[in-house]
């Protein structure tokens, strides 16, 4: 029996496949053994390069120096031979094995290196219809895309997008030729993508579209066309000028726009099976409400209910109301894609609209994921895409959007569904969602996604209940066609409690039998399965097994039946309402068939039957399986050392598609299985707890990235893994995550362990020391760890770390009263020096941006804070370096709220706002609305917090950091809510914090954020015993971690459950006690909340105290 991962070579029984892919077409990406390698692996910029270049040479071979000269054509001999040892070593590291090598002094790569360039090509060399498919389908844009022009790189661009072409117009006039208009259209924009002037390509898309009735459309074709020509220095030929005029005059196709497609028929068809459902029944309210979606024009509506209520018939009826108002409808369901997909919910949407040729780009498509991008800016790329698609859909009117089984959906889509909620009415969107109560809980997905959308007043949730007994009579007249006798209504209702489609199963069981309604329905559909015989049992198992919708050529060959026998079995479960067609495949007439076939299958060929659905989808997949649905095939089957690759495959995409928490799930069971093995893999567990660790820091889950990357580091320090490099690299991490949560001590000792030996990476670390040193007001010390930073990024050559250490290193002497250096100012080291050198720049966040907030609870006081803010405003302005230049402006604007300076706060935040969305950075955003809304709130502009605070969660849900952003978010929220006197609300957001929190981790700025709301929200509650037990954690905490501001916040936390307790001497002692330590620290806001407090614990206020209570605007603030 196997005990670990295979890393080479085919099992028994599994199809040979190479062990390395490299795509370099649309992407860069290597694939070992289906796993795509991490783009993260590829930060330095010397391996990429040589194994691009052998790849891209004829024979995959090249001498020794002419790859030196390609690759370093300003290096000397000596440096260029060190370059490309270097980069022989990095690439052996990070592909597992010498793939390249140096031979006899040449370069050279295995021959068994699957590459699609070369499989392109020689599609094309082929020939034939088939084989130009396949070539056109290899081409996903352009070679390399996002690398530097260099020669050896940009000639073959150029050969390979022509030879693209000379293989999708022959491919494209035959599909046109074969009146397959459906297949050529897209195939035709692809092209003309690529090559812009190849009028007969626009010739032939013109005469195409108008053929399909879209004239409109075929005539602003002839306008790209001429635009693009004239841009070529051409003119149009008078061959395509002759067919506008046709097209003009209704010569060519239909002169008729083109008729709507009937969303609604499509909707029905695919999730109730049939284009003709029958009437909704009980209904009226529900449907009113409806009538008004559609009168309003944009909102969103979630349909709640157990299963088999009718959720999604409900759902096809509002559609059917907003088409007959001039709406496009579109539908998907989520979990049609596979478990575990990224944006599954919305690629089944755009997966259906591409299938039915509406001209759409497809947002999911893998040319659209360039995995060396930041995790925030593939999510904003997703996030506009699908919103433009779903525009363009429109074509000017509104959209009805229904998505099915909200329940199901993965947490990138729900997060999506939230940012179009948000903007649907300006988007004219009207957004139906169907969920199972039964599955709504704490925690998941569904449930922060409801409670956000609740919370932000976006959605109305609407409980779907059963049937009453009138409605349960009209439903049976429905099925039988007439008026039914009592007592099968009676009998109907009693067995099925007015469950539509448990109404619908005993009334079929009932004339399918002739005998009484069975007592239970679900014992009535097994029974119906068993009278249809065992080949139809057969096919209903397998493709149970395979999940709700299933593709029938998939499962046909499980089944063990001939293709005749299985086509006859289908069609059985069709006609008996087992199965539907929705045109794309087939599915479950409904989740309740599919289950009840599930329990009566034994375990064992339950299990027998996963592993045979894993053989045929690898033997169907072609070079990029399923990862997803392959894992849980082998998974289920019993074969854990076989679904580990695919786990981390899975991984590895979900990752790159920043599918934050679908990677993280992934991830933890690969980690999980490699546990369980007698021998597992060091290098492999090492890759897996880094790429776990970085998912992690990106959604904000610190403490679990923190030890992925201290394991990491552990296991890269022994003898199994052996990587110093990356020992170090993970030691830096950790100690970017342990910042990035206020605990600048374990930081800090993160550092001094990487830096013990660091290899490469001594200078990264030495700038993360030099940040942290400033942050804790050690500027001293700031600034020789700037100068160490700067000696070690000038031996490694890296342009970026040299210039950040100067920055720095100016910073540091400002805060110390110093002249800065000549080489601080020199503004030698500019932007394209740090493109072009070999490490790209690695900085997983801005540290600024989240240790504003864990400096005002130190002892240093408002004022210093606000200088160093400035310093850095200045610096970044003198960079032009406009994040950096916000970051400052968010520190300003941080502490002059603190300093009770709220117009200056206002400006400020304001400008950090604009500039962090001029810049994309959605945690800068986040954290600039954060403090927006909570500063309004101080004002008492209410209103405009609520939309603010609303509009921070939905970018925040898509911003790196993602937990804090969120936990501190949910503190405002819950401050604004007890400003507003909303106490059920504020508690309702207390617990989203207190949820957010836990998977956060241990966070001191968010501990200071949240639970001082905890006290206040469990006072107004009365319940003063959680109250109190707030405040000892809250006190722990200060005392262990935190300064003079943090001890202030405990401090007035105490005097609230003082005052509850009816011990008012005391409160008035603790309110002192913390407004002198506010004052101290120049914190006036805070100030003046204690000295409201003390005002209305009774006794004359002093006027300088006056002075200090009119700050505050809102009484139910303080």
């Amino acid at each position: 029996m196997e005990t670990q991962v295979h890393r080479g070579g085919a099992r028994p029984g599994e199809p040979s496949s190479p062990l390395l892919r490299l795509y370099l077409l649309g992407r860069f990406e290597a694939v070992r053994e289906d796993a795509p390698i991490p783009a993260h692996a590829w930060r330095r910029r010397r391996p990429a390069d040589l194994l691009q270049l052998v790849a891209l040479t004829p024979g995959r071979a090249l001498g020794r120096d002419q790859a030196i000269d390609a690759l370093w054509p300003d290096k000397d001999p000596a440096s260029g031979a060190n370059n490309l040892h270097r980069a022989l070593y990095d690439l052996r590291q990070i592909l597992g094995g010498r793939w390249v090598d140096i031979e006899r002094g040449q370069v050279r790569m295995r021959p068994d290196v699957w590459v699609d360039v070369d499989a392109f090509e020689q599609a094309i060399a082929d020939g034939g219809r088939e084989r130009l498919a396949e070539a056109v389908s290899l081409y996903r844009g352009d070679l390399c895309p996002g690398e530097r022009e260099v020669p050896w790189l940009s000639a073959r661009r150029a050969v390979l997008r022509a030879r693209f072409v000379e293989a999708a117009y022959p491919l494209a006039r035959a599909h046109a030729e074969a009146g397959a208009a459906a297949q050529a259209i897209p195939l035709l924009r692809r092209l003309l993508e690529v090559d812009p002037a190849a009028e007969d390509a626009h010739r032939q898309l013109m005469r195409l579209l108008a053929e399909s009735g879209r004239r409109a459309e075929a005539l602003r074709q002839y306008d790209a066309c001429e635009g693009a020509l004239r841009t070529a220095g051409v003119a149009v030929s008078d061959d395509t000028r002759l067919l506008r005029q046709a097209i003009q005059r209704g010569e060519v196709g239909h002169p008729q726009a083109r008729p709507a497609l009937d969303g609604v028929r499509r909707a029905a068809r695919r999730l109730l099976g049939t284009v003709d459902p029958p009437p909704v029944r009980g209904r009226g309210a529900i449907l009113l409400l409806f009538e008004s979606l559609v009168e309003r024009g944009s909102g969103t509506l979630v349909l709640l209910g157990e299963r088999g209520v009718g959720k999604t018939r409900l759902a096809v009826e509002g559609a059917r109301i907003a088409q007959s108002r001039g709406a496009v409808v579109l539908s998907c369901v989520a979990g049609a894609q596979g478990a575990g997909v990224p944006y599954g919910l919305f690629a089944d949407l755009f997966r259906e609209e591409c299938r039915l040729a509406q001209g759409v780009a497809d947002p999911f498509a893998d040319a659209n994921f360039d995995g060396r991008a930041s995790a925030e800016a593939v999510r904003l790329r997703v996030f506009d895409a699908v919103t433009r698609g779903l525009a363009t859909l429109g074509e000017g009117r509104p959209v009805y959007l229904l998505l099915d089984e909200l329940h199901d959906a993965d947490e990138s889509s729900l997060n999506l569904l939230h940012h179009l909620a948000l903007h649907a009415g300006a988007q004219r969107l009207m957004i139906v969602g169907t969920c199972r109560e039964d599955r709504i809980h704490a925690g998941t997905p569904i449930q922060m996604a409801l409670s956000h959308l609740d919370g932000g007043r976006l959605a109305r949730g609407i409980r779907v209940p059963r049937l009453g007994l009138v409605a349960t009579r009209e439903q049976v007249a429905d099925l039988v066609g007439g008026v039914p006798p009592d007592a099968l209504v009676e009998q109907v209702y009693r067995v099925t409690d007015g469950c539509p489609f448990l109404v619908e199963e005993a009334v079929r069981a009932q004339r399918e039998t002739g005998h009484q309604v069975p007592a239970e329905p679900r014992a009535g559909l097994r029974a119906r399965v068993a009278r249809l015989g065992p080949r139809v049992e057969g096919l209903l198992a397998a493709a149970a097994v395979a999940g709700q919708r299933f593709d029938f050529e998939l499962v046909r060959p499980v089944t063990g039946l001939t293709a005749h026998e299985a086509v006859g079995a289908l069609e059985a479960c069709l006609e008996h309402g087992l199965l539907d067609e929705d045109g794309s495949g087939y599915h479950f007439h409904h989740g309740m068939v599919r289950d009840a076939i599930l329990a009566g299958l034994e375990p064992t060929r339950r299990a027998a039957l996963h592993g045979a659905l894993a053989d045929a989808l690898e033997a169907s997949a072609g070079h990029e399986p399923p990862s997803e649905a392959l894992a849980r095939h082998r998974r289920e089957a019993g074969q854990p050392e076989r679904a580990l690759r695919h786990l981390v495959a899975a991984g590895h995409r979900a990752a790159a598609r920043a599918g934050l928490r679908e990677a993280v799930a992934f991830y933890a069971e690969a980690l999980e299985l490699l546990a369980g093995q007698a021998s597992p893999d060091p290098a492999l567990r090492l890759e897996l707890l880094e790429a776990m660790g970085r998912v992690q820091l990106e959604l904000g889950e610190v403490s679990g990235a923190a030890r992925s990357f201290g394991d990491a580091a552990l296991l890269a320090g022994t003898g199994g893994a052996g990587r110093p490099d990356v020992r170090a690299r993970s030691h830096r991490l950790a100690a970017i995550a342990h910042a990035a949560a206020g605990r600048i001590d374990s930081a800090l000792a993160e550092v001094a362990a990487g830096l013990e030996p660091a290899g490469d990476e001594p200078a990264p670390l030495l700038h993360l020391r030099a940040q942290l040193d400033w942050h804790r007001g050690q500027y001293a010390e700031a600034r020789e760890s700037a100068r160490a930073c700067a000696e070690a990024a000038g031996r490694a050559g890296d342009a970026d770390l040299l210039a950040r250490s100067h920055d720095l290193s100016a910073l540091a002497r400002g805060m110390l009263g110093e002249a800065s250096t000549p080489e601080d100012e020199s503004d030698a080291v500019g932007l394209a020096d740090r493109r072009a050198q070999d490490a790209a720049p690695e900085h997983p966040l801005d540290l600024h941006l989240v240790l504003w907030d864990r400096d005002l609870l130190g002892d240093l006081a408002c004022a210093e804070l606000a200088r160093g803010a400035g310093l850095l405003v200045d610096r970044a302005r003198l960079r032009e370096a406009p994040e950096a230049q916000a970051a400052g402006r968010l520190g300003e604007g941080t502490f002059a709220l603190a300093a009770g300076q709220l117009e200056a706060a206002e400006l400020a935040i304001r400008a950090a706002l604009d500039g962090f969305r001029s810049v994309g950075s959605a945690l800068g955003e986040a954290l600039a609305l954060e403090r927006l809304g909570l500063l309004l709130t101080v004002l008492g502009h209410l209103e405009e917090a609520r939309s603010v605070l609303g509009e921070a969660v939905v970018v925040a849900e898509r911003s790196s950091l993602r937990r804090h952003a969120l936990t501190r978010i949910h503190a405002a929220e819950v401050r604004h809510r007890l400003a507003s006197g909303l106490t059920a609300a504020a508690e309702d957001a207390l617990h989203e914090a207190s949820e957010t929190a836990a998977r956060h981790g241990d966070c001191l700025a968010c501990d200071a954020a949240f639970r001082p709301e905890a006290v206040r929200v469990a006072l107004a509650r009365g319940r003063i015993p959680d109250a109190d037990l707030e405040v000892l954690s809250l006190e722990e905490i200060a005392r262990q971690r935190g300064g003079r501001g943090l001890a202030a916040v405990a401090r007035l936390a105490r005097a609230r459950v003082l005052a509850g307790q009816g011990r008012t001497d005391d409160a008035r002692a603790a309110l002192a006690q913390a407004r002198f330590a506010f004052l101290a620290g120049g914190q006036r806001y805070d100030a003046a909340r204690c000295v409201r407090l003390e005002a209305r614990l009774g006794g004359a206020l002093p006027d300088d105290l006056k002075a200090l209570d009119a700050l505050v605007r809102v009484d139910a603030d303080a």
